[in-house]
């Protein structure tokens, strides 16, 4: 009993001061307007209500960031401009977030009515608005939180649009950073957090620096928050400072913990965990919830065709093939939608698999949620070549085609092509090719950069491609099937 009673001692007197010694923070990216709790290996995962069920568990105060990509993603996204992403990110409360990519997705009043309507705060040094728009001056490159007694200073690094938007850009990074790590130490922050739409580790996007380029010789960073590739990273670290990636869609949150020295003060160390947000485990606020429900397009949940088996949008591992049967059927339809000889679809722009049983529209918008259309692009032999090998990663590749054939093998841990066919007949790097691909990737956006220097090219119709899958399962009533995988082979080179 004495024990007991010295222990409640203990915490009474000496507990404040133990609780000062870390600060928490929570951690989202990429969330792209999937606000509702989704079925993954037969638990309900992710959501916005679940998230708010689970932040409201938490005893000590924390900080609760996002690293951009919030707007654009999902149907009810699009729908609301992105407005609803801010309006669920408001009621959560979170503290801050930055400027992804698809943050200009539904055009530049969208943009300034979302940042406008933000009651959090939008951070990105490297942000730049030459017709000075009142609601884009809320727009700072840092902020100081005072959390558990400790001054946390966050900087904001964003994306450039990957829709352009009059007036505004985002650029120079670097340069922007270095400024704004400059005047945030004058203030005397116990730690510094950076903000970032970037990874990493981004094989899909490899014309960008990745985050351990963006700070190298920076000193005084802690923390690194970082997305926009779809990863995740937990506790890697590079020269002491901790690196995290929340991966997306909003299925988990990562919980960062920064320790301070309890008798000096200073910052020694930080760590993360990366949560599952499980419905059942974290049971939704009912007034979260009813929002969510309030907000969700029911009728997007009727089935509109059946799939009879579960088409993967990403090849077997170990399988002597890198194209998936979800992939090869997107790189058909728009091919078949065309005319064009080559279909060609970005292979990160399919973003899950199809499941088993009925099809839902939610599920259409779900697989591939840009607002993408068909375009129509001419280049030469050569150029699909290099497009080709430039593409091929380990075990994966940054492009799905029909009407394609390739073969390749590594060399030195380096891709090399074995031989292209094209419809049967063996690559032509002299000729003109017609490939039909979608308006994101033929205007160079993300893995299809290299399209930047085609000017050959023109839009060929008002349909989406989620329009052409709808119609696709419509026109197949008795059900669909993947296309079968081959059209990307690996041999072994000797």
């Amino acid at each position: 009993m004495l024990k007991k009673f010295l222990s409640l001692a203990f915490l009474l007197i000496f507990g404040s001061f133990a609780f000062a010694a870390t600060v928490d923070i929570f951690h989202t990216s990429d969330t792209h307007g999937f606000y509702f709790p989704r079925k993954t290996n037969g638990k309900n995962i992710g959501g916005f209500a679940v998230l708010d069920a689970y932040l409201k568990q938490q005893q000590a105060p924390y900080l609760l960031l996002d690293s951009g990509d919030f707007s654009s993603g999902t149907y009810e996204a699009k729908q609301s401009g992105g407005n609803l992403s801010i309006q669920f990110m408001n009621r959560l409360g979170y503290n801050a977030a930055t400027i992804g990519n698809h943050e200009n997705d539904f055009g530049k009043a969208n943009l300034i009515k979302n940042v406008d309507s933000a009651a959090f705060d939008i951070l990105a040094a490297n942000l730049k608005d030459s017709s000075d728009n009142p609601a884009l001056s809320k727009v700072k490159p840092f902020k100081t939180y005072i959390i558990n007694g400790k001054k946390i200073g966050v900087i904001g690094i964003g994306k450039e649009f990957s829709t352009k938007a009059d007036n505004i850009k985002i650029s120079g990074e670097r340069k922007a950073l270095k400024k704004a790590l400059h005047q945030l130490k004058q203030q005397g922050p116990d730690a510094i957090i950076l903000l970032v739409h970037a990874s990493i580790e981004d094989d899909k996007h490899t014309d960008e620096k990745n985050n351990r380029d963006l700070i190298k010789g920076l000193e005084g960073i802690n923390v690194v928050l970082g997305g926009h590739a779809h990863k995740v990273f937990q506790n890697v670290y590079k020269n002491g400072t901790l690196f995290v990636e929340s991966g997306t869609a909003l299925t988990h949150v990562s919980h960062i913990t920064l320790e301070f020295d309890d008798e000096t003060g200073k910052f020694v160390k930080a760590y993360s965990e990366f949560v599952e947000l499980d419905a059942d485990k974290y049971s939704p606020d009912p007034y979260m919830q009813e929002f969510a429900e309030a907000n969700r397009a029911k009728y997007m949940d009727k089935p509109i065709g059946k799939a009879l088996e579960t088409i993967p949008n990403t090849a077997p591992k170990n399988a002597d093939y890198i194209d998936s049967p979800l992939g090869n059927l997107f790189a058909d339809l728009v091919k078949k939608h065309t005319g064009a000889e080559i279909g060609l679809q970005n292979t990160g722009g399919v973003r899950e698999a199809l499941l088993k049983g009925d099809i839902t529209t939610r599920a259409a918008y779900q697989i591939f949620p840009f607002p993408n259309k068909p375009y129509i692009v001419r280049v030469k032999g050569d150029f699909l070549k290099k497009l080709i090998l430039k593409s091929l990663k380990q075990n994966r590749s940054l492009f799905q085609y029909s009407g394609v054939e390739v073969e390749y093998g590594y060399k030195h841990k380096k891709p090399q092509i074995i031989s292209v066919k094209v419809n049967g007949e063996p690559l032509d790097l002299e000729r003109t090719y017609t490939i039909g691909t979608n308006d994101y990737t033929a205007k160079g956006g993300s893995e299809g950069y290299m399209f930047k220097k085609i000017e050959d090219k023109e839009p060929y119709s008002q349909k989406t491609i989620t329009e052409l899958f709808i119609d696709y399962v419509k026109a197949n009533p008795k059900g669909i099937k993947g296309v079968k995988n081959g059209r990307i082979k690996k041999v072994d080179l000797k």
